[in-house]
């Protein structure tokens, strides 16, 4: 069973890479170095995500469920640039320290770059969890030259995947090429923790920081509702700025930001709440987006607060899980909601008898999709 996954930055003095090296040999309890090959049945690696990313946190407890031993090792670099032009050769040095049976690839850089090189000597699942062409207009570093590299990489994107990969995985069956195997972002219930009772009125997001996420509304919010207490756990880009707006919005009594947390602890931290936040601004990444967090707050029997985007906005109306904040949405409305605890409890058990159903059907997928591309 996997004991712990790696982090693993260009930064680090070379006596620190060797203790990382070292410890990816450690990281399956009673095996031997001679042994490891046989020991990883599936590496899960990235140039783009932490380690401690939801969804791949996810696809190791669903393999790890069904005795295959799966480890994330997550590659840091100084910058984009020296992440593409670097990734695809420290990633091979990895594969070749690790020798895994199988390899996921998250991204969509190694699904272009890696899989090719790699396609022949091992099994490879590449997972598509995002629209590409949709997040690169929310990505606001991506102009100019870079932005046409991107653009130009994307539509060629589809084509090798499909002709370097033995399987593929979509969170959405629009992301995907005929074949592919959806598993989408639900959580199984057993990645999560049971639901903690708070006496505070308390909101939570967990998720990267940013403005487009609804920070600002968050704030505000909470501002405006005088009992409201916010816990923010999730990385944040801007930390001084977030700091000072907390602080000139009178919140540091009411408002935490617990910075970047493990998966466990992040939602650990979150069952301790009343309610959860999904606020996203309507952006082209977003519109026709449904979060993951959804349905982990649902897997918490906690009802949402989101914003009136299409997608997200239909899921949470149909399953009637919570409240979607229109326009015209006036404080007063959202603190009749907020103090009605019989209708945020009810809507709680809708969100969590939906998450169950779909978690069920989900749960089995990528198991599923890791024999068939044994098998191909």
């Amino acid at each position: 069973m996997l004991v712990s996954n790696v982090s693993w930055t260009e930064i680090m003095s070379d006596e620190v890479q060797t203790k990382v090296r070292a410890g990816i040999k450690k990281m399956v309890k009673g095996k031997s170095e001679a042994q490891l090959s046989d020991s990883v049945d599936v590496l899960i690696l990235t140039t783009a995500h932490d380690a401690e990313d939801g969804r791949l946190i996810r696809h190791q407890n669903s393999f790890d469920r069904a005795g295959i031993s799966a480890v994330i090792v997550s590659l840091h670099f100084k910058s984009r640039l020296s992440r593409f032009v670097k990734g695809t050769i420290r990633s091979l040095r990895v594969i070749k320290q690790i020798k895994p049976g199988c390899i996921l690839l998250p991204d969509p850089e190694l699904h272009l770059f890696l899989s090719p090189f790699i396609y022949k000597k091992y099994r490879v699942i590449a997972d598509v969890h995002e629209d590409y062409s949709s997040v690169t207009f929310d990505r606001y570093w991506l102009k100019g030259f870079a932005a046409r590299a991107v653009r130009i990489g994307l539509k060629v994107l589809p084509k090798v995947r499909s002709s370097f990969s033995h399987i593929e995985i979509v969170a959405n069956p629009n992301y995907g090429s005929r074949g592919c195997i959806l598993v989408e972002n639900i959580p199984h219930r057993d990645d999560l923790p049971g639901r903690s009772d708070s006496p505070d009125l308390r909101a939570v997001y967990v998720g990267d920081i940013r403005e487009s996420r609804g920070i600002e509304r968050m704030l505000q919010l909470t501002t405006e509702i005088p009992e409201l207490h916010l816990d923010l756990i999730g990385p944040c880009s801007f930390p001084e700025r977030l700091q000072v707006r907390i602080k000139e919005l009178d919140l540091r009594e009411r408002v935490i930001w617990h910075g970047r947390k493990s998966y466990g602890d992040s939602w650990t931290l979150a069952s301790k709440s009343t309610i959860g936040l999904c606020l996203l601004d309507d952006t082209p990444a977003f519109r026709d987006a449904i979060p993951s967090k959804i349905w982990e707050y649902w897997c918490l029997g906690l009802p949402v607060l989101v914003t009136n985007l299409r997608s997200m906005a239909a899921l949470v109306n149909k399953v009637q899980g919570g409240m979607v904040l229109n326009s015209e949405d006036d404080t007063n409305r959202i603190v009749s909601w907020l103090r009605d605890s019989s209708m945020l409890d009810e809507q709680g058990k809708r969100g969590y008898r939906a998450f169950s159903q779909s978690s069920e059907q989900n749960a089995n997928r990528l198991v599923s999709a890791y024999h068939k591309a044994l098998r191909s």
